[in-house]
C-alpha cells in the first residue's frame, strides 16, 4: 500500500506471507493495545465478509513491543474505488453498514457526556482552538445517550483492504468512548472530508475519487440518519474526532483540511 499513517509505528514484510509491525518508547504500550483488540476481534466479533490479520505472534522486549501477522494481499481503498461500479459499491457499502448494524445489536444505551468533556478538557490541554472546544461544550447537553459496544475505533478507509467480496480491517484503536457509532464518524472522515486523500502518495484521478466518496457518504448517512442518536450527536462527535487529530497534524495541507471540516461543521451545528 501507497498509504502513510501518523501512528509512527515500525512496518516490515518479512515474507509473502508475514508483515511485522512494531514500536519502540511510547509507541510500544499504543501498538499493544492496537494488537490486543485485533486478536479479541479476530477471536470474537469476525464475520463473514469482515475479517481480519490472524497476529501469528508478538515479542517484548525492554521499552520494545513488536507482532507479526498475517499478510492479505489485497487492494488499498484507492485501487478499489478507481475500478469500483455502481454495484461493487453498493456491495461495499451493505458490508460495512451490516457490520456496523451486527455491532450496534451488542451495545447497551449509555450516557456519555462526562466522557465526552473530560476529552474536551484534554484537548483543551493540547491548545485546539478555543472556538471548536466550545462549539463542543454547547453541543454536549446531558444526557448524550449514545450505544456503547464493540467498535474498530478508526475505521478510515486507508485501514480497509479489499479482496474479492470480503473486506479486511487493520490498525485497531482504543477510543475514549468505544461505540460502533465512533466508526460511522471515522468513515465519514474520509467520505464526507477525504482525509484519507490526504495520505495518499500515488497518483489517482481526483474527480472520480471524489464523486465516488461523495455518493457513498449519502448513502452511509442514510443508512444512519433513522437512529435518534446519530441524528441528534453526530456533529459533536465529529468535531471531536477532527480535534483529535489536529493536534498530530505535521503538513499544511492535512491542518488546513482538518481545520475547514471543521468550520464546516461548527457552522452547521449553530444553524
Amino acid at each position: 500500500m501507497l498509504v502513510k499513517g501518523h501512528s509512527g509505528f515500525g512496518i516490515e514484510l518479512l515474507d509473502e506471507l508475514t508483515i511485522r509491525k512494531s514500536a519502540a518508547g511510547a509507541g510500544a504500550k499504543r501498538l499493544q493495545r492496537q494488537i490486543e483488540k485485533q486478536v479479541l476481534f479476530y477471536n470474537q466479533f469476525q464475520q463473514a465478509e469482515v475479517r481480519t490479520p490472524g497476529v501469528l505472534r508478538t515479542a517484548q522486549a525492554a521499552d520494545r513491543f513488536q507482532a507479526d501477522m498475517e499478510f492479505i494481499a489485497a487492494k488499498d481503498f484507492i485501487q478499489f474505488l478507481s475500478e469500483a461500479d455502481r454495484q461493487a459499491l453498493d456491495r461495499f457499502l451493505k458490508t460495512i453498514t451490516d457490520f456496523i448494524r451486527r455491532n450496534l445489536a451488542r451495545c447497551e444505551d449509555v450516557d456519555v457526556a462526562e466522557r465526552v468533556r473530560a476529552k474536551l478538557f484534554e484537548l483543551e490541554q493540547k491548545n485546539v482552538p478555543q472556538n471548536y472546544i466550545q462549539a463542543a461544550r454547547t453541543l454536549c447537553g446531558s444526557p448524550v445517550r449514545i450505544p456503547v459496544g464493540p467498535c474498530h475505533g478508526d475505521l478510515t478507509l486507508s485501514n480497509l483492504l479489499f479482496k474479492r467480496d470480503h473486506l479486511y480491517l487493520l490498525d485497531f484503536l482504543d477510543c475514549y468512548v468505544e461505540s460502533p457509532f465512533q466508526d460511522i464518524v471515522k468513515l465519514r472522515q474520509d467520505t464526507q472530508f477525504g482525509w484519507s486523500l490526504q495520505l495518499y502518495q500515488g497518483e489517482f484521478n481526483w474527480p472520480k475519487i471524489q464523486i465516488t466518496l461523495r455518493y457513498l457518504d449519502q448513502k452511509i448517512e442514510a443508512a444512519f440518519q433513522p437512529d435518534e442518536w446519530f441524528g441528534r450527536h453526530y456533529e459533536l462527535f465529529q468535531i471531536v474526532n477532527l480535534m483529535r487529530v489536529l493536534p498530530y497534524c505535521t503538513e499544511a495541507n492535512t491542518t488546513a483540511l482538518i481545520i475547514a471540516s471543521l468550520d464546516q461543521l461548527v457552522a452547521k451545528s449553530i444553524t
